[in-house]
């Protein structure tokens, strides 16, 4: 007990750049067979099970409810109603369990302008019902935004080319007022290759992407505000492994060296590793490993020194997708103003998945 009270008055201070990292986020996961309702759990310094997000679907796939969870407390929900060419979202921020009462008086009063329009409020939460008009394809093409009143507080168009790919999306106040609008630019391969977007309170952004005869982005160019930024890509092949350079460039300053992907074959499957470079020397770097069936099962990062500071291990049910992962973090711990100490810090993600 003397150790538990003890622990109360330590500071942790992770080390590396993983502190804030949402370790059961998995790059481009894409979802396996028809899923009715994901329900995420964390367990760890020893406590019971914490909820951290919850979603439900329906037969199609589509989002129904999103719950997420703040340190087990309902932070944010967000339900969906679908139906025909038309999608009904109600989004509440820091509502609690009053979800319900916030929208029970709620209509739209068309054609009315809010009485306080043009005025902030102190309230942080975001309250909103949105109705989304898509097109054909099921895009969305335009997006009215009411607050809890019903009263209009924004509109949002947006266009696509014949392969659902975003043209263009221009936002609007209550007032026609626009706010901010983007567009894009695709080539042959429907691959994007230029994007400007500008806002009212910020300057025009514009991004150019160039690709190589095999499709890989090869330039990014971004002019903001004037001022000049570049991200080149290199890509070469030694016996099995696969490595792609990055840097970094402000023109008309010489590029640097800023990151290096590896990718090599193990037993049945492969390692991708991700190294941070920083005058010509690597330091921080994550290293990834995969089954033969392209499942992420290891992820590890490890600091400038080459040491381990964290580790996560990927479990997978029938259907491909992940139901479990155990993390070990470590962590540097102040025990009431005594020298830091490293210290192991265990975490488990539970996914519990329901298949129609």
């Amino acid at each position: 007990m003397k150790k538990l009270i003890t622990k109360l008055n330590y500071l942790f201070i992770l080390i590396g750049f993983f502190g804030s990292a949402q370790n059961y986020i998995v790059e481009n996961e894409k979802l396996k067979g028809n899923i009715k309702s994901i329900d995420l759990f964390i367990i760890e310094h020893g406590n019971k099970e914490k909820p951290v997000d919850l979603q439900t679907f329906d037969s199609k796939g589509r989002p129904l409810i999103v719950k997420k969870y703040n340190d087990g407390y309902l932070r944010s929900e967000e339900r969906n109603e679908y139906l025909p060419n038309q999608i009904i979202t109600t989004l509440c921020q820091s509502c609690g369990d009053n979800f319900d009462s916030y929208f029970s008086k709620f209509s739209i009063k068309e054609n009315q302008k809010h009485p306080y329009s043009g005025y902030g409020t102190n309230d942080p939460s975001v309250k909103r019902k949105i109705f989304k008009t898509t097109d054909k394809k099921g895009n969305v093409v335009l997006a009215k935004y009411y607050n809890v009143e019903g009263y209009l507080i924004s509109i949002t168009k947006s266009t696509y080319n014949a392969q659902s790919k975003l043209l263009s999306r221009e936002s609007s106040d209550d007032e026609n007022k626009l706010l901010s609008n983007s567009k894009y630019i695709y080539n042959k391969n429907n691959s994007v290759i230029e994007e400007i977007s500008k806002s009212e309170t910020q300057p025009e952004l514009k991004m150019n992407y160039f690709y190589d005869n095999l499709g890989r982005i090869k330039l990014e160019k971004q002019n903001y505000n004037n001022s000049l930024y570049e991200t080149s890509y290199e890509y070469a092949k030694v016996k099995d492994t696969a490595k792609i350079l990055k840097y970094s460039a402000s023109p008309p300053k010489e590029k640097k060296l800023y990151q290096i992907e590896l990718t090599y074959p193990k037993q049945k499957g492969k390692i991708i590793e991700k190294q941070n470079v920083s005058d010509n020397k690597v330091g921080y770097k994550t290293v990834y490993e995969y089954d033969e069936s392209q499942k992420l099962v290891v992820q590890k990062y490890y600091d400038d020194k080459s040491e381990l500071i964290s580790e996560s291990h990927y479990f997978y049910d029938k259907n491909g997708n992940w139901n479990e992962i155990n993390t070990s973090e470590t962590i540097s711990v102040i025990y009431n103003n005594d020298a830091p100490k490293k210290e192991n810090q265990k975490k488990k993600y539970i996914r519990k998945i329901e298949y129609y």
